[in-house]
């Protein structure tokens, strides 16, 4: 692990300075989920000008670099994610996105971070194996890492880890945050249609009244987590809009409710589609009208392997000058979603946080349209990435 600290202590600047740039240039130019073909275009120059094998369109839009060392050994796939968010950014940058989108949740940095941990590989390569470098479509509930896997990101050569990390704003910088077993919840998608005959608000007793109904079903679906699962298994069910009526006068003939579903558990997250059914229709009944639930699961949860665990710990700590119990945190676990759970599933692996919180100024939270993290957690990305495939391949 050291030469690796010493690659980066020798060419911190350059390094640093070259992530932070292509962070920016990224982060101008922001496309969302299977949209990113200038992204995937500049990464896949990028990794060719260093001599790696380039597979494009994978997964429509992502992009696969392979180090070959040329001698036999495991192979490891760190990933990061390039798309942006349909948001419009606030955030005053000079670098700011002028296009009604926006990197608001760091992907631009793991970007940036995964091809300045290809530098650092190259700097200080490996004794033997492969590292493939999977820059990822779709990651916002569009289903790109499943795409990815679909086309044989996974194959050929087959990976023995899978390795990815997020900037964490909610961290210090550089602090690193992993947690063994489930640490990102399994999200869902539910809308549910609340019908009835409708009719005219001055006579609500000659019909059923769908808003009142619909009210009832949110109020109802909150005691999913509060009486139906076990208070030991956290769980969140959100409804996050409503949508319904046409005048002042008319009671509609159907509302529309929309929200989430979030879990860690594999048991709880095989209860939440029925729960949800059950609960919104036996409310909506209740008032004469009917409830129709479409459920669909986006992610399941990001679990981590605990052999991956550890070692991303260890290297964590080896790669800090100081190393302290401060450096790695295990209080890391969110309700968010991220679809690296699908490589997971498939190949032992983990996923981690790097500190990034703003040094200077409050910002907003991921996906806010002022969100922002501090650059100088792009080398911690970088360090961890490289440090972690240089442990696989070890072994």
């Amino acid at each position: 692990m050291i030469p690796l600290v010493k690659a980066l202590a020798t060419g911190e600047k350059e390094v640093e300075a070259g992530a932070v740039r292509l962070r920016r240039e990224i982060h101008a130019r922001p496309e969302t989920a299977f949209e990113e073909i200038e992204t995937a275009r500049l990464v896949a120059d990028r990794m060719r000008a260093r001599s790696l094998a380039v597979r494009t369109g994978v997964g429509r839009t992502g992009v696969a670099a392979v180090l070959d060392t040329g001698r036999p050994g495991k192979t490891v796939l760190l990933r990061a994610d390039m798309d942006a968010l349909p948001v419009v950014e606030k955030t005053g940058l000079a670098f700011a996105a002028t296009n009604g989108k926006m990197h608001a949740c760091g992907h631009d940095g793991h970007v940036a971070a995964l091809d300045a941990a290809a530098d650092l590989l190259i700097l200080d390569p490996p004794a033997k194996g492969h590292v493939v470098f999977a820059f990822q479509p779709g990651e916002e509930g569009a289903g790109g890492a499943q795409a990815m896997i679909a086309d044989g990101v996974l194959d050929d050569p087959r990976p023995d880890a899978v390795f990815g990390v997020h900037l964490w704003t909610a961290l210090p910088l550089g602090q690193v945050g992993v947690a063994p077993d489930a640490m990102m919840a399994a999200v869902d998608e539910f809308l549910i249609d609340v019908t009835s005959p409708g009719g005219h608000a001055a006579s609500p007793h000659e019909t059923r009244d769908t808003i009142v109904a619909a009210a009832h079903v949110v109020t109802a679906l909150q005691t999913i987590v509060a009486r139906r699962l076990s208070p030991l298994l956290p769980a969140v069910v959100s409804v996050t809009s409503m949508h319904g009526g046409s005048a002042f006068n008319i009671l509609p003939a159907s509302v529309t409710l929309r929200g989430t579903c979030r879990s860690f558990d594999a048991e709880v997250a095989d209860r939440l589609p029925s729960l949800v059914r059950e609960v919104a229709e036996h409310a909506a009944r209740s008032l004469g009208c009917e409830a129709r639930t479409v459920y669909r699961k986006i992610n399941p949860a990001v679990v981590n392997d605990p052999h991956e665990t550890e070692r991303v710990r260890r290297v964590a700590e080896a790669l800090s000058p100081r190393a302290s119990p401060a450096r790695v945190t295990a209080s890391c676990r969110t309700m968010g979603g991220e679809d690296f759970s699908e490589f997971l599933l498939r190949v032992p692996g983990a996923f981690a946080f790097v500190g990034a919180a703003p040094a200077t100024f409050p910002r907003g939270p991921h996906h806010a349209p002022d969100f922002d993290f501090d650059e100088r957690a792009l080398p911690h990305a970088a360090l961890l990435l490289a440090g972690f495939a240089r442990d696989v391949l070890a072994d």
